[in-house]
């Protein structure tokens, strides 16, 4: 038997997405001399506005990591090199040869063997993250996708067939960990916020420097190229939602009675429907060719708050839903977005953006800003009681604030304020979503 000679293999920073080409590394999972098996974590990197963890390649030993945590990498760069008694390519790897070290005694090459097309599944980075979440080995994982890919769909109805078939257990995701700290903590008062970042001095006392994370660069970029090339001008408006939270407050759903109905997916619905109403809210400005581009498909960006910072993960075809599956992406959604377990695409081709700001505060009104590609952004604030006039009497009513931005070349008043009049309607008469 002849030896397998070992060789290195230069594993390089693999394209990340359309338009994408650079990233910071946040974490790295391995070091030099380490074991690792194909498809273990080697690091995190944050591009755009999403945490992808690189997976390995290949079986074998990390002999050398070429970068750092909060290195700027970018696509094509060197990341780490292996040793590997396999060839890089998944189609290389015969893992009966794997399994078995005395492969000479081995059946001929004509001989099936059945575990042999189950050494990997096709899942992507995100998928194969999440089922680690939820403890899930991917061969027992059934794909729905193209070619028997692993959908996140198919590991999360995974997981809860696992735990309605085993115990009565809620399988929840894990506790966030803290991120390293790279530079010295500063060592804060009491009662003060302990600050991460470098210790420096200016003229007037003691600061810490604290780099911006690539998520934060991008979302700077994008929020000052919006706002100096759009004309936003905002409506504020309130929408009375008594009857609403009545009704949702006391629904149970019997067909899926653990089903979380939000106040959310109703403001979502309602948009949906006012946008097939006025189709111009949901359209975008091609300034190259002075056209307006109506789209016939709604794919809502909801804003998600992140230790990252915010997120706009996108939920697509969202007007060909109602709203107890509209609230099953919002969990979903909320998830992934905040343990990074998600795809840069799926922040990619919204065409009407909500942020719900309420969620993270007494935030009532404010100036939501416009998604370059979009002509429209609402921002839901807090609910709260408040005194309302109802057919001459004053009642406390659950008010909802609603501001509503929109760019001021393609929109203006006599088509806004008809299609948030339409929304407002709906969510005071939620009885409408039924028709």
């Amino acid at each position: 038997m002849t030896p397998v000679t070992p060789t290195l293999h230069q594993f390089k920073l693999p394209d990340l997405g359309e338009g994408v080409h650079e990233g910071q590394v946040i974490r790295l999972h391995v070091e030099a001399g380490q074991q690792v098996s194909e498809d273990d974590p080697l690091m995190e990197v944050e591009t755009d506005k999403a945490a992808v963890e690189i997976p390995s390649p290949v079986t074998g030993r990390v002999t050398d990591v070429h970068v750092s945590e909060q290195q700027l990498v970018h696509v094509g760069d060197v990341m780490v090199t292996f040793e590997s008694a396999a060839a890089m390519a998944p189609a290389a790897v015969d893992p009966a040869a794997e399994a078995a070290p005395n492969a000479a005694a081995s059946p001929p090459a004509s001989t099936p063997t059945p575990a042999a097309p189950t050494r990997r599944r096709a899942a992507s980075p995100s998928v194969r993250r999440l089922a680690r979440e939820f403890g899930l080995d991917l061969s027992d994982v059934r794909g729905s996708g193209p070619g028997g890919r692993i959908t996140r769909t198919d590991v999360e109805q995974a997981a809860t067939a696992r735990v309605s078939s085993e115990t009565p257990e809620v399988v929840a995701p894990p506790p966030p960990q803290e991120a390293p700290i790279a530079a010295t903590r500063l060592a804060p008062p009491t009662g003060s916020v302990s600050l991460e970042g470098t210790p420096d001095a200016d003229q007037y006392g003691a600061i810490v420097r604290q780099p911006l994370s690539q998520a934060r660069k991008t979302i700077s970029k994008v929020m000052q190229t919006s706002w100096q090339t759009i004309p936003h001008v905002t409506d504020s408006n309130d929408a009375d939602i008594t009857e609403l939270e009545s009704m949702r407050a006391t629904f149970v759903d019997t067909e899926n009675p653990d089903r979380r109905i939000t106040t959310l997916a109703f403001v979502i619905r309602a948009v949906c429907r006012a946008l097939q109403k006025h189709p111009i809210l949901n359209a975008m400005l091609d300034e190259h060719r002075d056209e307006a581009v109506y789209r016939e498909y709604v794919n809502m960006a909801v804003g998600v708050e992140t230790p990252r910072g915010l997120v706009a993960p996108v939920i697509r075809n969202a007007h060909m839903m109602g709203v107890g599956e509209l609230s099953d992406h919002l969990a979903v959604m909320a998830h992934n977005a905040r343990t990074g377990a998600f795809n840069i695409d799926d922040t990619r081709g919204a065409t009407y953006t909500i942020s719900n700001a309420g969620a993270m505060g007494r935030t009532r009104y404010s100036t939501p800003i416009i998604s370059p590609g979009t002509v429209a952004c609402l921002a839901v604030g807090r609910a709260r009681k408040m005194p309302w006039v109802v057919d001459d009497e004053i009642v406390p009513r659950l008010i909802l604030p609603l501001s509503h931005s929109m760019d001021h070349r393609l929109v203006d008043g006599g088509r806004e304020i008809p299609f948030i009049g339409h929304v407002i309607d709906d969510l005071e008469h939620p009885m409408r979503f039924a028709l």
